[in-house]
């Protein structure tokens, strides 16, 4: 408990700069809705003036401007890459640190298996995700509204908002994994990034080509938004292979933790 503690104490800071950051991304975008909504037939003509790749890779083939709800899936899309930047940040930086600022041993003198250390670890990802995501969740309930000239679907709101949560931990999942595969991690950013920027880009391949298989690579096409807005719920398949995949990167962490030689100051 006393990890946990620590680990939250440590993570205080990075967690309300992206809580910070993920609300203003959020309003900013949504705040351009009223004076897009009275102008909504010259955006209109703007949007399909794109060619039909660009419009569907970028989520505005389907968009009404004239929903609010359509208007905060387009924008949510953003909130989603930047918090699953958050989540791979946070996943390979909670167990490389113990490595990068040389606090291994001091760790590991101490009376704790690795295995609670890691299970500590984990949970306090959990918990700055869990607040995030209320964070997030409360000021885009907010939001929409007092925004909101008419009555909105709250259930597909929850839908879509909760999509972040389910991101958020797999990409955690992931950034754990990652962070215990590699031996040495120097810098944590650019990695977060570059493994989040390859699966967006992945799914933005998917949304023009429309590729079953290209689909069950990126786990920002198990959330889709479009299609949570056609189906009214979640995929069961993709869901199925998220909740998959997230078990295994946390059994290979755990397994390969347990084994890894961890390098002396």
């Amino acid at each position: 408990m006393n990890i946990l503690k620590q680990e939250l104490r440590m993570g205080r800071k990075s967690l309300i700069i992206w809580c910070l950051s993920l609300v203003g991304v959020l309003c900013f975008f949504m705040l351009l809705y009223p004076s897009i909504s009275n102008q909504l037939e010259d955006f209109q003509k703007v949007f399909k003036s794109f060619p039909i790749e660009f419009q569907q890779a970028f989520g505005i083939a389907d968009l009404e401007l004239s929903s609010i709800l359509s208007f905060y899936q387009f924008t949510l899309m953003y909130v989603l890459l930047a918090g699953a930047i958050q989540a791979m940040n946070m996943g390979v930086a909670i167990i490389s640190s113990e490595v990068r600022e040389k606090t291994a041993d001091f760790l590991f003198v101490k009376p704790v298996s690795r295995n609670r250390v890691v299970s500590m670890k984990i949970l306090a990802v959990l918990v700055q995700i869990l607040i995030t995501n209320a964070f997030v969740f409360t000021a885009a309930l907010i939001i929409v509204t007092l925004l909101s000239t008419d009555a909105y679907d709250v259930e597909l709101f929850a839908l879509f908002t909760l999509s972040l949560l389910f991101i958020q931990i797999f990409f955690a999942s992931l950034g754990l994994f990652v962070s215990v595969f590699l031996r040495r991690i120097r810098t944590v950013l650019p990695i977060s990034m570059g493994v989040v920027f390859i699966f967006y880009i992945i799914h933005l391949l998917n949304e023009t080509l429309k590729d079953e298989k290209l689909g069950l690579i990126s786990p920002f096409d198990y959330f889709n938004l479009s299609e949570i807005s056609k189906k009214m719920n979640y995929d069961s398949l993709n869901f199925l292979l998220w909740f998959v995949l997230v078990g295994m990167f946390i059994f290979l962490t755990f397994k390969l933790f347990a084994r890894k030689d961890l390098p002396s100051i």
